[in-house]
């Protein structure tokens, strides 16, 4: 009997795609996964891949798109899904390299550039995040007409709580519009990989297979013993794996002799490290180590190490980044979410290049790029979770150590887990027992989960044509929830998620539909008495008609057609509340009679445009309620409503994710606590309980000072708060400020005398908006608007006496030198800017007289002349 077929050539592909595979890539042959999976893949049938890292997933996907994209038309299209942005970018690098080759159009989709939505209507291939494709869905129903694949990549990651419900979702709702587009996902090996294929209707192709032999080891007492090896030879032999050994080193740092003996084997070193400041730490003292190592052995490679640590992004606008370059010259980098996005992209790509000798990472690193080691050390095992120290999950451990050995580089990789203990033998054993040899966890489905059940089920309400009860409860039938939870729990839980959308007012009820009824009984049942999917419903993801007037300006928004207070000193609140309190604070709420399976729903306004924003509801309605408030007090003219108050409005919205209060902020008299007091006057909400109400204003102060012109180095001693962290969450503000805006237009519940406050309301957030974006105070705005100025040169500009455009377009010979002179001015630049400022202001001239049409003497009416419509 024949074995799979491995020759590329031989395996009915189009011609061009074979011949680029073995003469770009050099990819003559299939790995045996591959192989296996190839049949399945090439005719079309859906297939679930779990397989480990580096066994080669993706080629199996690019062969898919291909092959499905060669037996359509022109405006076939294939979608890549991938779960974080990083990631997107690698792939679209490769299907950029495929299209090219293939002469097909390829679009990337993980933001709103308007270049990216011309390439994601007009492409072939699009590689986007999960969130953006549910964004699209939503909006872009003919996006998925000519759809023939679909891959899912990282699919383990659906039992992601962030991530996973999106996935879920998409998948379902692609199914049902196109349920003859393949579908392939590729995963890393899971507990119940069956019920996932089965979930799919995919055939699955399971192996543990590996081009480069990956060894298990535990490192306790700077013993090494490998425990397990994983390699191309699939009867793993023990026989294979190396014998133990014992590392030289310092029992003050026990670590460091995994480096150090990284170094006498050419071994780059990835250690995974439980927190940020671990990561930095560890970065640090490893890096005086192996600086005297270098300093003696390879001078040149430290002097490059210096060489890329100084052209590193904004080395000299925090500490942070003061401490990264200090690491990184020294030839070990750290990796966390506190850096800024350039800083991580230059510290993956020193690793990469084989410069920097270690890299201690977040587990967070291993969900990301593909950044593989000869040599990866876990060195803590658990985290902070919770309120509690609790054990890495194995599906996790194993993703960290699967980045151990580099194909084409290695041909073994060491994947070490650093066992802590007084009894190292012991727990040794104990580690190998359960994360090299123990099970792995199951996936389970995330979108029971409120926040997730609330926003999914809203939207397909809203846009996905899912309007009567009966639809609705067989989508969710559909999902992976569905194929898990029991039908009685599910609809429970669906049924009180509608009560609570009906009873916030993002959903009404149309009344029972009696034509649904008949057509649902007829038709919707089988021969067992199972519900089947009503093709007759509009698509999931048939778009809003009146999505006009969502956008994300930065000019102003045109204008719209009491709660007691507790000092933070004297009246702390441990947050308890009676159960029967909570129906307007949450989405389980005690559920009403249960509707009919003919009862028919439809989104309000306020529901269409909440989904429209991608909010949470309950985001929405803190927000609604908040702007309620605010819009009673400017009528009242009783109490302030200020910027704070508005950002400490949006901070307390689950969609924004606050800042810890840490132990010297619970302090009485620290200065988030002193700020928490000075400001309660202003809160637009209930502050809640100490600890989250000290985080919330600490989160709101930190983008307030933000708006005032501190500089993150400022921010980073007052507030203890990292770039990265100040730039995500800067991003989330201008976002939920925006949506704010929204959320007060489409609010139906003022009379028309209160329109002229709620548009001035509307007018301050957007000016605080603005203010958010740039980061500066408002007498910069007409500068920073400018292309290449932000704020520190809109200041020194201002500084000048330039405030406008007009004032930059006139300045004088004198002002222009004066600021050459500045650091960080040059020629170019200047030139630059002025040229973006003649454009604005011919822009600007064109747009004026083409909204103020000409008025023609000959059209005034004489006195006494009648109107037509006299």
């Amino acid at each position: 009997m024949e074995g799979p077929i491995t020759d590329v050539s031989a395996l009915g592909m189009p011609k061009e795609f074979s011949d680029f595979l073995q003469h770009q890539w050099g990819i003559t042959n299939l790995h045996p996964p591959q192989a296996e999976a190839a049949s399945s893949i090439l005719s079309g049938r859906n297939t679930l891949v779990a397989i480990p890292t580096a066994s080669g997933k993706s080629l199996l996907a690019y062969m898919a798109m291909v092959q499905r994209l060669s037996e359509g038309h022109k405006q076939s299209k294939a979608i890549y899904i991938v779960p974080l942005k990083a990631l997107a970018m690698e792939k679209y690098e490769d299907l950029s390299q495929i299209a090219k080759a293939m002469d097909l159009k390829i679009g990337l989709g993980i933001g709103d550039a308007t270049a990216e939505a011309k390439n994601i209507d007009d492409c072939n291939i699009l590689v986007c995040t999960s969130e953006k494709l549910d964004s699209l869905l939503r909006h872009k129903a003919e996006l998925v007409t000519n759809l023939t694949c679909v891959v899912a990549d990282e699919f383990h990651l659906m039992n992601d709580s962030t991530r996973g419900p999106t996935l879920e979702i998409n998948l379902t709702r692609l199914r049902h519009i196109r349920p003859d587009a393949q579908l392939i996902a590729l995963s890393a090996t899971v507990g119940n990989c069956q019920a996932l294929a089965d979930w799919l209707d995919a055939d699955l192709v399971q192996s543990d297979w590996r081009p480069v032999a990956l060894e298990y080891a535990t490192f306790h007492d700077f013993h090494v013993e490998p425990r397990k090896i994983q390699s191309s030879n699939t009867n793993h032999d023990p026989s294979e794996l190396s014998p133990p050994r014992t590392l030289e080193g310092l029992k003050s740092h026990p670590v460091w002799s995994v480096v150090s003996d990284g170094l006498d084997t050419k071994s780059q070193v990835l250690m995974f490290v439980g927190t940020r400041r671990s990561a930095q730490s560890e970065a640090k003292n490893l890096a005086k180590r192996v600086r005297k190592r270098l300093l003696k052995e390879d001078p040149e490679r430290l002097e490059r190490l210096r060489e890329v640590a100084d052209r590193l992004e904004g080395r000299s606008q925090s500490s942070l980044a003061e401490q990264l370059v200090h690491s990184m010259s020294g030839g070990v980098g750290f990796h966390h979410a506190g850096l800024t996005s350039g800083q991580r992209k230059e510290v993956e790509k020193a690793f990469k290049s084989g410069l920097l000798v270690a890299l201690t990472a977040t587990p967070t690193l291993a969900a990301g790029v593909n950044l593989p080691a000869r040599r990866v050390l876990v060195r803590d095992l658990k985290r902070w979770d919770d309120g509690m120290s609790r054990p890495l999950p194995v599906m996790e451990v194993r993703q960290m150590l699967g980045r151990a050995g580099r194909p084409k580089y290695d041909t073994r990789g060491e994947a070490w887990v650093y066992c802590k203990g007084t009894d190292g033998w012991e727990v040794a054993d104990s580690v190998s027992d359960r994360y090299f040899f123990g099970p792995i966890e199951d996936i389970t489905s995330k979108l029971a989960n409120e926040p997730a059940m609330r926003m999914h089920l809203l939207a397909s309400i809203a846009t996905g044509g899912l309007v009567h009860k009966g639809s609705i409860e067989h989508f969710f039938s559909s999902t992976f929830l569905g194929s898990t939870m029991a039908p009685s729990q599910l609809r429970e839980r669906l049924n009180t998620m509608l009560d609570w959308l009906v009873e916030e007012r993002f959903v009404r009820k149309v009344g029972v539909d009696e034509h649904f009824t008949a057509h649902w009984l007829n038709n919707n049942l089988d021969s067992q008495g199972e519900e089947a999917w009503d093709d007759s419903l509009p698509a999931w993801a048939t778009p809003a008609q009146d999505t006009v007037g969502v956008q994300w300006s930065a000019s102003p928004v045109a204008s719209p057609k009491s709660n007691s207070h507790r000092s933070a000193h004297l009246n702390p609140s441990l947050g308890f509340a009676p159960a029967t309190s909570l129906g307007n604070t949450g989405g389980w709420v005690q559920p009403s009679a249960e509707e009919p399976h003919n009862m028919k729903y439809q989104a309000t306004q306020m529901g269409e445009r909440v989904t429209q924003l991608y909010l949470d509801p309950l985001s929405a309605s803190i927000l609604r309620t908040g702007l309620r408030r605010a819009v009673r007090r400017m009528v009242r003219a009783d109490r302030p409503v200020t910027d704070f108050g508005l950002l400490h409005l949006a901070v307390t919205t689950p969609d924004f994710n606050s800042l810890w209060a840490k132990t010297a902020d619970m302090e009485a008299n620290s200065p988030v606590w002193l700020k928490a007091n000075s400001t309660e006057e202003e809160l637009l909400v209930d502050p809640g309980y100490a600890e989250a109400m000290l985080s919330n204003v600490k989160s709101a102060w930190m983008v307030e000072e933000w708006t005032e012109e501190a500089t993150i180095r400022d921010l980073e001693s007052r507030l203890d708060v990292s770039p990265g962290d100040v730039h995500h969450r800067v991003d989330l503000m201008g976002w939920l400020l925006a949506g704010a805006q929204h959320v007060l237009m489409a609010d139906d519940v003022f009379s028309d005398e209160h329109m002229h406050i709620i548009s001035e309301i509307v007018q301050q957030i957007s000016v605080l908006q603005q203010r958010v974006r740039h980061g500066c105070k408002p007498d910069l705005l007409q500068l920073v608007n400018i292309r290449h100025v932000g704020r520190q040169r809109a200041r020194e500009m201002a500084s000048l006496g330039l405030r406008q455009p007009n004032d930059v377009a006139a300045m004088s010979s004198k002002t222009k030198n004066a600021l050459l002179s500045l650091r960080g001015w040059g020629p170019m630049l200047l030139d630059k800017i002025i040229v973006e400022v003649e454009r604005v202001l011919r822009k600007s001239s064109t747009d004026s007289v083409q909204q103020q049409p000409m008025v023609r003497d000959d059209d005034v009416p004489l006195e006494g002349e009648r109107s037509e419509d006299g």
